[in-house]
């Protein structure tokens, strides 16, 4: 296939990164003068950059189309949460392994409009703590802790937090760092989804699954997203 966009992305992930360090990783916040805007680093890579508000909002929308209770995993810059609390929902549930961004969560929080729980600790263990059938919406946007996981993290997650959703509960997903090298693979988003993310989403038993793409513009200093004008926004029902 023909690529039609720069194949980007996280190839410098380390290869031993362990999920139990994650927890105790400096998070470090500041502002780029580059159009990045303010940039979340974590091991010394950008986790998260203020340019991705829009398309978070998007995603926060997507998530939120029933109402009631919304589980997001990862927190980062809060963009996305921001957004979710601008919906119409009974609570909404983060989970957040790294104890400096929780930190930050947590002064977010006191004056949002609707309830914040916060779980700090791997999804991997805290999704495990929700009742079954109890979420109406999640939005999973972790970082990829190791370069085996680049491409595949998410999809462990949605079969994981499938039983946790309510008959008809939405799901969406964020890869950037995934999505910025096989975007560069691919010439058409359909075959993108269709190859390197339908067959991982049917083996999990969402009975209903789809995408749209959101326009976007990833400054040239992005080291995950640059030169990219689209994002993928999927959308799972359970």
């Amino acid at each position: 296939m023909v690529a039609t966009a720069p194949e980007t992305g996280y190839h410098g992930l380390k290869e031993d990164s362990k999920h139990a360090d994650w927890n105790g990783l400096k998070a470090d916040y500041h502002v780029e003068e580059d159009g990045r805007g303010e940039v979340l680093f974590i091991d010394g890579h950008p986790v998260m950059e203020q340019w991705e508000k829009p398309y978070m909002e998007k995603l926060a929308e997507v998530a939120t189309q029933k109402g009631g209770k919304v589980l997001e995993v990862g927190f980062g810059l809060g963009l996305s949460a921001s957004a979710v609390q601008r919906y119409d929902i009974e609570e909404h549930i983060i989970i957040e392994a790294n104890a400096d961004v929780i930190k930050r969560g947590q002064e977010w929080a006191k004056d949002k409009p609707h309830k914040v729980t916060f779980l700090h600790g791997l999804w991997q263990d805290k999704v495990a703590e929700l009742p079954e059938g109890y979420l109406d919406g999640v939005l999973y946007d972790p970082y990829p802790l190791n370069a085996e996981e680049q491409h595949t993290h998410q999809f462990e997650f949605i079969g994981k937090v499938k039983s946790k959703l309510k008959p008809g509960g939405i799901l969406t997903y964020c890869n950037l760092t995934s999505i910025g090298v096989l975007k560069g693979r691919h010439e058409k988003w359909e075959d993108l989804w269709e190859q390197t993310q339908v067959p991982y989403i049917q083996k999990c038993g969402y009975p209903s699954y789809s995408f749209t793409t959101f326009d976007i513009k990833a400054p040239d200093t992005c080291d995950y997203y640059a030169g990219h004008t689209a994002a993928l926004v999927p959308k799972l029902e359970a």
